[in-house]
């Protein structure tokens, strides 16, 4: 797992609840199981020896065990019990079924074991008693479950053995004392689980309604009701913060598109002052330097309806548009001595958008392949049926460093090149309004900018 997946998944509140559930159980088993049984261990220790005699005589009883290590666990026990304990003796019985090892049993027929039965009402019973045999304990216990009756007699335990806390532990014994601990506990947690899931649910509709939010097509707020009330006042902030950036946007678009706008007056009086000039090379530098000025303010207006926009009317189709394109910029393709090639798909496909948009963004990118081309080069022009149209040229290619930053405003590669670097800009900003994207990669000998639309029809 990568180190995002792993930071992913200890900062999901699933995992951290079922941490906390497992926390929660080992607890519970050490205060209701571990920590008793290591006070018996340490206050009666003759007690904790025949409570382990005990359980491996019922694993003797136990004819259907298939666990085989748990059996010879069990004999074992017994032997070192019995070779500690000369008087040491046991009886069992359940069903047809016996064991024993020593003296026969003292108790089996002074107790009511026999006479024992079940009330009407209930199929389970179950009593143990300890006696005294001339200062030795005797630990008899009986039990009557599903029909089957189970007897079982142990004395002449004088001498403990040594068990630390984790010596004694025995799978079958645990889970026999343990069952109902873990039962509530896992219930408990699974319930904690289902409640975190639907209370989670609120959250997931609000991420997959911003994941749908286009920052091109007015405000959004995200809605507040309907979520649990330790989220609202982060979404409250959250409006709050969005609200603040639309501002900020709209007020950096209106100053722009008025700077760009104003900008006009002033280059039409300026163009005309020009003319009175008497023919020369100043004033030929002029001329280039304010087309150079009227590209850049024309750019700008174009930049800034584009975020204004909102709705797409137009059925635009690709094929079409790509056509229209290659075909306008053929006289300049010709005189560059470059030959433009298209190549398409598909017959037609048709899709929501701005006709004029789309054709803008296609000769964007066809300009900026001409301008990387020369004389002899190839460029092609392909519609793809996935709803996507690529330019590629035989350039020098895109450095690895410019690839990233290659789409915004003013970017220019080299940066001593002609333009304003705003050409890719509203590439993008065209695409982002259509809900498509554009990419550019190394391929070949040169580069390929591709421009993909949502497979959505008109």
């Amino acid at each position: 797992m990568s180190g995002r997946g792993l930071a992913l998944f200890s900062h999901s509140l699933i995992v951290r609840m079922v941490l906390l559930s497992i926390v929660f159980l080992a607890l519970a088993l050490s205060w209701f199981v571990l920590i008793p049984v290591g006070a018996d261990l340490r206050r009666d220790p003759l007690m904790l020896t025949a409570s382990l005699a005990e359980v491996a005589v019922d694993d003797a009883l136990d004819a259907d065990a298939d666990d085989r290590r748990s059996e010879r666990e069990s004999a074992s026990m017994l032997r070192r019990i019995a070779a500690a304990n000369p008087r040491f003796r046991y009886y069992g019985r359940r069903g047809d079924r016996q064991v024993r090892f020593g003296d026969a049993p003292r108790w089996r027929h002074v107790l009511p074991v026999e006479t024992t039965l079940p009330t009407q009402h209930d199929d389970r019973v179950s009593w143990r008693a300890t006696l005294d045999e001339g200062g030795v304990r005797a630990h008899v216990r009986f039990r009557l479950a599903d029909g089957e009756a189970t007897y079982v007699e142990i004395a002449g335990i004088e001498n403990a053995l040594e068990f630390g806390l984790f010596d004694t532990f025995r799978p079958r014994t645990f889970w026999w004392a343990t069952k109902n601990l873990l039962i509530v506990g896992s219930g408990v947690a699974l319930v904690g689980i289902l409640v975190l899931l639907l209370a989670l649910r609120p959250l997931r509709v609000l991420a997959r309604r911003v994941s749908s939010f286009n920052a091109a097509r007015g405000r959004h707020v995200l809605p507040e009701q309907g979520l649990p009330s330790e989220v609202v006042p982060l979404i409250h902030a959250v409006n709050e913060m969005v609200g603040r950036l639309d501002n900020a946007r709209e007020q950096q678009g209106l100053f722009l598109a008025a700077a760009a706008h104003e900008l006009r007056t002033p280059m039409t009086v300026l163009r005309a002052r020009l003319e009175e000039l008497a023919e020369g090379d100043v004033k030929e530098a002029l001329r280039g330097d304010l087309r150079r000025m009227s590209s850049l303010v024309d750019q700008l207006l174009r930049l800034m309806s584009i975020g204004n926009q909102r709705e797409l009317q137009d059925d635009v189709d690709l094929v079409v548009a790509a056509r229209e394109v290659v075909v306008e910029h053929a006289p300049l393709a010709v005189r560059e001595g470059v030959d433009v090639e298209l190549a398409t798909e598909v017959d037609a496909l048709v899709l929501r958008g701005d006709q004029a948009l789309v054709k803008v963004a296609l000769g964007n990118l066809l300009d900026n392949a001409l301008s990387f081309s020369k004389a002899g080069d190839r460029l092609e022009v392909r519609v793809r049926s996935d709803a996507s149209v690529a330019v590629s040229d035989r350039g020098p290619g895109i450095p690895k460093d410019d690839v990233e930053r290659l789409f915004e405003p003013f970017a220019k590669n080299p940066p001593n090149r002609k333009g304003h670097g705003l050409g890719l800009a509203i590439v993008q900003a065209i695409m982002g309004l259509h809900g498509g994207t554009v990419s550019a990669h190394n391929a070949g000998d040169g580069a390929t900018f591709a421009l993909r639309f949502r497979l959505t029809a008109a």
